[in-house]
């Protein structure tokens, strides 16, 4: 499965601390190779859309044909804010 950030996620990625970045590239990898012991959900109201945790920080992606297109990478209070005002 292919891994596309958005231009956005990829720039909340390079802000984080950098502790949180190696564990958010290694939870993209898991999620990458269908890892069985990745908790993600699916969120209600948006098609395809799950997220993932990792501490504070939320990954919010979507699941497409042979991609995984990651949309948002950020702190837990603000995510779902971010994610609403994108998609509505």
């Amino acid at each position: 499965m292919r891994v596309v950030l958005s231009p956005r996620a990829e720039k909340q990625l390079k802000k984080l601390p950098k502790i949180a970045q190696i564990a958010a590239a290694n939870k993209i990898r898991s999620i990458r190779d269908n890892d069985i012991t990745v908790n993600e959900e699916k969120l209600g109201g948006y098609k395809n859309i799950y997220r993932v945790r990792i501490g504070d920080y939320r990954i919010v992606y979507r699941k497409m044909v042979g991609e995984l297109y990651i949309v948002l990478i950020h702190h837990r209070k603000d995510v779902y804010l971010l994610l609403h005002r994108l998609f509505n």
